[in-house]
């Protein structure tokens, strides 16, 4: 009798011995399968993410495309009246893709980054040629062959005067019959500033420029900077956007919408910018807040459009830094840094070049 019940515990403990494997290895087996589940629906979700990314991209690149072409097309001799607004508006649109481009680079590859970056580059070009053949500026437009000389005579004398007033010259000062552009180029030692009435909503581009200092007290639509060394760039309040290339040991106060800064090193920015700021190819660039200041300031603010509220000065994309986690070596935010006295410095910079003239 107590064989058998001997017998029958050892039968109910290999019985529950064998369950108890069993379960275990079937507890195993569904973990496995749990997390190549999770795992799959990762993969599925950021795919989708792409997917979702690319055909909303490129359908609202699209979108912006079509609208810069109807205006073009449909436009006469005179510009519709709401044709401002419409401007307007494309540049929301582009700054919202730009916002939108942002905020995905979590998931999309380095290589369809700079793809987004290039298209949105595009269409901000694409607008701001547009704005300059539809959006002629009223001040160089005469109706009358008396107003046109007497404005043209105007002109002629603020350039004499600004000429006396700067030791510089300034090239290539054109009027055309759509807008009046001026260039800076192929300056050294030289003070250079141009006043509102010369700036204003015009495209100021500068190129090949050597221990300059250049201050634009007005509110560009846009500054194109090039081949520059060891200047001073003082600029008010830009509508559109600050693009600067070939940087070397320079300091720029600049506010604007959109900075795309590439193939610098060894500068100094001061920056006030409504969207996220862009640099490519670059080195040792530090970044403070805007500090600027002249009389016509907060005029050139409201009548430029941008939002003096809204500043991203702290916010850099480094095309060349992709990590979220690690910040990019090639910038830095200065801080505790005392604001640079403008005056000062300019006060400096115009008594060595005329200590130079004098020695020549």
């Amino acid at each position: 009798m107590d064989q058998t019940n001997s017998d029958l515990v050892d039968a109910t403990a290999r019985k529950d011995c064998m369950l108890e494997r069993l379960n275990k290895r079937n507890k195993e087996r569904q973990n496995y399968l749990d997390v190549k589940l999770e795992q799959r629906n990762k993969e599925t979700l950021q795919n989708e993410g792409v997917d979702f990314f690319a055909q909303t991209f490129s359908q609202r690149t699209y979108d912006i495309e079509q609208r810069i072409q109807a205006m073009q097309l449909e436009s006469g001799d005179a510009p519709p009246p709401d044709l401002t607004k419409t401007f307007a508006e494309i540049t929301m649109q582009i700054q919202e893709l730009q916002r939108y481009l942002t905020t995905s680079t979590m998931f999309l590859s380095d290589f369809k980054i700079k793809s987004c970056q290039h298209m949105l580059n595009a269409l901000t070009t694409a607008s701001d040629e547009a704005r300059q053949r539809l959006l002629p500026k009223k001040k160089f437009g005469f109706s009358g062959k008396k107003v046109a000389a007497k404005q043209q005579q105007q002109q002629q004398q603020q350039h004499q005067l600004q000429q006396k007033q700067q030791p510089s010259k300034v090239d290539g000062a054109e009027k055309s019959s759509k807008q009046f552009n001026w260039t800076i180029a192929n300056q050294c030692n030289a003070h250079i500033v141009l006043l509102g009435a010369q700036v204003d909503g015009l495209d100021i581009t500068i190129s090949n420029v050597h221990k300059c200092f250049i201050e634009l007290q007005g509110h560009p639509g846009s500054v194109q900077i090039s081949n520059a060394s060891q200047c001073t760039l003082l600029c008010g309040p830009v509508s559109r956007s600050f693009f600067a290339e070939q940087l070397e040991r320079c300091t720029i106060a600049i506010a604007c919408q959109q900075l795309r800064l590439h193939s610098s090193h060894a500068t100094r920015i001061y920056l006030h910018v409504t969207c996220r700021a862009i640099i490519e190819d670059c080195r040792r660039i530090d970044i403070d807040v805007y500090n600027y200041d002249y009389a016509e300031l907060e005029a050139d603010y409201a009548a430029s459009g941008l939002n003096k509220s809204q500043n991203n000065y702290t916010d850099v994309a480094d095309f060349n830094w992709l990590s979220p986690d690690v910040p990019s070596p090639n910038w830095t935010l200065l801080k505790d840094h005392a604001a640079p006295n403008w005056s000062a410095l300019r006060r400096d910079f115009v008594s060595s070049v005329e200590k130079d003239a004098t020695l020549i």
